[in-house]
């Protein structure tokens, strides 16, 4: 099957540009904000530390976000668009 659609016309093209896109500059925002007020390095949970590295505590920070955003814009997709294939046009 020879399918020449542009990318953003197809079905699992429009979701990524709807659900990913966005949630990737929510991703980018909280990291800035969450890592402006709180150094990595100094996060401790029941005793342990979260991060060796800066980078890998701010890797793995957006990586959650990222996932956390998607979540939530997966689901406003679904609940407007619904399970059925979107109108053509």
């Amino acid at each position: 099957m020879d399918d020449r659609r542009p990318f953003g016309s197809r079905r699992f093209g429009r979701f990524m540009m709807q659900v990913l896109w966005p949630a990737f500059l929510m991703a980018i925002v909280a990291e800035g904000v969450l890592f402006s007020m709180v150094d990595p390095q100094e996060l401790v949970i029941v005793g342990l530390h979260l991060a060796d590295s800066r980078e890998a505590a701010y890797t793995v920070g957006f990586f959650l976000f990222w996932a956390l955003f998607a979540c939530s814009s997966g689901i406003t997709y679904l609940l407007s668009h619904g399970m059925n294939e979107p109108p053509a046009g």
